[in-house]
């Protein structure tokens, strides 16, 4: 039997988009800060982020008085689910498939939870069917697309006619902090709001999406505090330690060649990185360690600088820019790869 194949990718955000200059006077405004040193440093951190513009659900405004877990929560599931169902009904329409036709469904996220949830908010606005499989992968972090697409291979691998949708949303400015620690200004220089979606299914289609080929996964149980997501009485409190980078670099070269030496392959050997851009400096540093080349990293880089970092979400926005400007031909390989708490690291080895 045949890997399957990802057949559609779509990808989509809230209607407001935002400079980063915009989001950094916003945010400056919010912390009332009486100290032009720090808000120097601040502006400057904001500005290095790599992020140029960012899709923003939730208005700095909302900020303006303290805001509970419970309002975040209901302002997440207000705007996911609008936002949702447009990412899935253009995503089936590109791929001509009908809602009905969907036998499993894949929820990614971390940033809000509901119960019922969106897999079954979703399926009931979208008409899905009343036999549907559902799935909801929650708390994984910017890696959680893997576990999402592994679900659904593994769906499509048992039963092969079969069709598993996976949707990957987050509302990361839900749970915006309002405080200068350094910790909370780089979260806020780069976190932002976006939903992707991918249709997988057999590979003998006709669809031109690679095919899914093998996975890899690494776990450093050594750094498990260095990136964490914590639940507060007001929000999810994002830290990311700035050894981050350097605990990837140290790892990503055998992590990635485990993958591919199984396959018989070597770097050189990898046409597209679907790299999800954490930050500017980790796509850098893995740019360096991997000797890619500066148009290798750019579909990352470019979709960082357009978008921010939309977690889960994110790889998904990067492999559809690799598959609308890369122009893959049949042959072709690509290693998407994402990083998130553990440290953990993910990887899948495509096939076009």
């Amino acid at each position: 039997m045949s890997n399957p194949k990802i057949l559609t990718v779509q990808t989509g955000v809230p209607t407001p988009c935002y400079t980063q200059e915009a989001v950094t006077d916003m945010y400056l405004k919010l912390l009332n800060t009486n100290s032009k040193h720090r808000e120097r440093a601040i502006r400057s951190v904001m500005h290095q982020s790599g992020v140029s513009f960012r899709h923003l659900a939730v208005e700095m405004q909302f900020f303006g008085s303290l805001r509970t877990t419970q309002q975040r929560n209901e302002r997440y599931m207000a705007e996911a689910l609008p936002l949702g169902e447009r990412v899935i009904q253009n995503g089936l329409k590109k791929a001509g498939v009908t809602a009905q036709e969907i036998d499993s469904f894949v929820i990614v996220s971390c940033t809000g939870f509901n119960t019922p949830g969106l897999d079954l908010l979703l399926a009931q606005r979208i008409g899905m069917s009343a036999h549907l499989n559902r799935t909801c992968v929650l708390g994984m972090g910017c890696y959680g697309a893997f576990p999402g697409l592994k679900r659904a291979w593994d769906s499509v691998a048992a039963k092969p006619n079969q069709l598993t949708l996976l949707l990957c949303l987050e509302i990361c400015t839900a749970h915006l902090q309002v405080d200068d620690s350094t910790e909370t200004v780089v979260s806020t220089s780069l976190f932002s709001d976006g939903a992707g979606m991918a249709l997988v299914g057999e590979a003998q289609s006709d669809a031109s999406g690679p095919t899914l080929i093998d996975t890899e996964t690494f776990c450093d149980y050594q750094t498990l505090g260095h990136m964490t997501f914590t639940v507060t009485d007001q929000g999810f409190r994002m830290y990311l330690s700035s050894y981050v980078a350097d605990v990837l670099a140290a790892n990503i070269r055998k992590f990635v060649e485990r993958l591919l030496l199984r396959n018989n392959l070597e770097i050189p050997d990898i046409k597209f990185w679907a790299i999800h851009p954490g930050s500017k400096r980790i796509v850098e540093y893995i740019q360096q360690q991997l000797d890619l080349t500066d148009n290798q990293v750019s579909y990352s880089l470019q979709t960082l600088r357009d978008y921010g970092n939309m977690s889960s979400a994110t790889v998904l926005f990067v492999l559809d820019r690799i598959m609308q400007m890369g122009s893959p031909q049949r042959g072709d390989y690509a290693v998407m790869m994402a990083f998130g708490p553990g440290l953990t690291m993910e990887s899948i080895l495509l096939k076009w």
